[in-house]
């Protein structure tokens, strides 16, 4: 179709293991086919990022500076279903100089080999008031080279 934009969403294989978290999957994260509604996934991605940040002492917006999310998106492989914990693990991939991807990956804390689903985030570091990009501060991306 002609207009259209093809998007492909390749997951970084090279990458660096930065935090994991679990979450207590609740009643009303459920949507009316029985598992979790896919835009909670989302809010579990952006917990464990902002958890992480916090880990580090960064707090965003501090000095008019954040990230900002450029894109997201996440694969959903098996559904998510109340009562479980699961545990998000959060890795960073492909660092640029003003950006970041963040990957998590989803899985039943009492079975962590099998997948549920894996995200994908580009976090891009700004200053708030103008808007434009800047170099990722040397306290993020020293966690980086690990």
């Amino acid at each position: 179709m002609e207009g259209f934009l093809t998007l492909k969403i390749v997951i970084p294989e090279k990458r660096i293991q930065l935090d994991s978290m679990d979450f207590i999957v609740r009643w009303g994260e459920m949507d009316a086919l029985g598992h979790v509604n896919n835009v909670v996934y989302f809010r579990y991605m952006e917990t464990a990022r902002a958890a992480w940040l916090s880990k580090i002492n960064i707090k965003l917006g501090e000095n008019n500076e954040s990230f900002v999310i450029a894109n997201t998106f996440c694969n959903y492989l098996i559904p998510i279903t109340f009562p479980s914990t699961i545990t998000v693990d959060t890795f960073v991939a492909n660092v640029g100089n003003s950006s970041a991807e963040f990957v998590h990956e989803f899985t039943e804390k009492s079975s962590p080999e099998k997948p549920l689903a894996i995200g994908l985030c580009t976090g891009v570091w700004v200053n708030i008031k103008s808007g434009k990009s800047l170099s990722l501060p040397i306290k993020i991306t020293k966690f980086f080279e690990q």
